[in-house]
């Protein structure tokens, strides 16, 4: 029962930090406004988390376990990967729009600088993500020839990261379909070979991913 209280302690701790740290970002955080925000003692804030800076770890920590966890369950070999791609693009946009704990990953990574752990830095969750499902792309001849598979997945990941070059009165999720929609055709083999076991070629072997 212990055990429990304090897992629970821990997870409202985490949740509290996104907030201040999506909120007001590193520097403007404390850890006196996150234990009030949580509603949790100082002394069971230090009991978890020694400092700011460990607690901004555990943060984008999360934050990127669940950004690998929410978009690898969208790459099912049994969808088209081009399909599971654009889903995977929604959904991470979708989080950065509207959860907290995303926001705050990749607003920490940006203001505490790009950490030497790759487990920190949710931007790197999401590039392994989608370069997983491009990679399956080429396996199945979905992707236009000449198309390089870094191009593509540094095109979903800027994708990803839209909203700062959205007007505010421009709806993020249309403006996310209507430049997919101009963009699918230029990246998608116009028409791709039906093949019961798809297998990778010379001509399709991508590079420099």
């Amino acid at each position: 029962m212990r055990q429990v209280r304090a897992e629970e302690t821990r997870n409202a701790l985490l949740l509290a930090a996104a907030r201040m740290f999506d909120r007001e970002g590193y520097d403007g955080t404390t850890l006196a406004a996150i234990s009030d925000l949580a509603a949790v003692s100082k002394g069971a804030l230090s009991f978890h988390f020694s400092s700011k800076a460990e607690l901004a770890d555990a943060v984008q920590y999360l934050s990127c376990e669940r950004a690998r966890a929410e978009l690898g369950a969208l790459d099912d070999p049994a969808v088209p990967a081009m399909e599971a791609l654009a889903a995977m693009v929604r959904a991470a946009a979708q989080g950065l729009a509207t959860d907290p704990l995303t926001r705050a990953g990749l607003r920490l990574v940006r203001e505490r600088g790009t950490s030497p752990t790759p487990a920190l830095d949710c931007r790197q969750a999401w590039r392994g993500a989608l370069e997983r499902v491009v990679l399956r792309a080429y396996d199945e001849r979905s992707l236009r020839p000449g198309v390089a598979a870094a191009t593509v997945v540094d095109l979903a990941l800027a994708l990803i990261l839209h909203q700062e070059a959205v007007r505010p009165d421009r709806g993020r999720d249309s403006w996310l379909t209507d430049v997919w929609n101009l963009l699918l055709p230029a990246l998608t083999h116009p028409t791709p070979p039906t093949r019961t076991t798809p297998s990778r070629t010379t001509d399709a072997e991508p590079s420099n991913v």
